[in-house]
């Protein structure tokens, strides 16, 4: 009579050793720091960024002379193109951002922090439409559209406000687009990972 030994399979995820811990919340630190960095470059361009603008509009206005009119186009497009400079870094930085959360998420499930970690439990769009993104989707295609209006107001005056407008649509559009893909691919992420969510069902 021969007998089968009984293989028991452990369920769920092996405990972490106590040194990839130690790497973990040290990797985790730093990303940290690497996040409220960037996030707070980001936002001292937010403040900063139409602070100048309006200031700089209103110094040329203050020396508005026939003689200075010819001189609004070159300036407008090079106010143009260094904000667009700013605009494509935000976008770059937005897309920063989403990545250091979601390592951030990974790592604090790692860690068993996911109901209480900085990047599990942030605070979420209110409204599911006003965040760091939508504010950055007003401020840069706003500039861009008074630059846009401070070059063509003498020149083609009846075709600047125009052009401003489609300016601004077209730079709202495509940043709180991009933040959409973005935060439609993380849904999805989510849905992919049945084990956290069962490990979260079971708590």
């Amino acid at each position: 009579m021969s007998t089968k030994a009984e293989v028991i399979v452990p369920s769920g995820d092996p405990p972490l050793s106590d040194e990839k811990k130690a790497h973990l919340l040290k990797a985790y630190e730093q990303l940290c720091i690497s996040y409220h960095a960037i996030d707070d470059f980001r936002a001292k361009l937010l403040a900063f960024l139409p602070l100048a603008t309006s200031g700089g509009i209103f110094f040329l206005l203050n020396q508005l002379t026939d003689d200075m009119k010819p001189f609004f186009e070159p300036i407008g497009v090079f106010g143009f193109l260094i904000t667009f400079g700013l605009f494509s870094y935000e976008i770059f930085g937005i897309k920063k951002c989403h990545a250091l959360l979601q390592a951030g998420e990974q790592i604090e499930a790692l860690l068993d922090m996911d109901q209480h970690g900085q990047f599990a439990t942030r605070p979420q769009a209110v409204a599911r439409l006003m965040n760091e993104p939508f504010a950055a989707g007003i401020i840069y295609p706003a500039v861009l559209a008074a630059w846009v209006y401070v070059a063509l107001a003498f020149s083609r005056p009846q075709a600047a406000i125009v052009m401003a407008g489609l300016v601004f649509v077209a730079g709202f559009t495509c940043l709180f687009g991009y933040d959409l893909s973005l935060r439609k691919s993380t849904s999805r992420a989510s849905a992919d990972k049945p084990g956290k969510q069962a490990k979260k069902a079971m708590r």
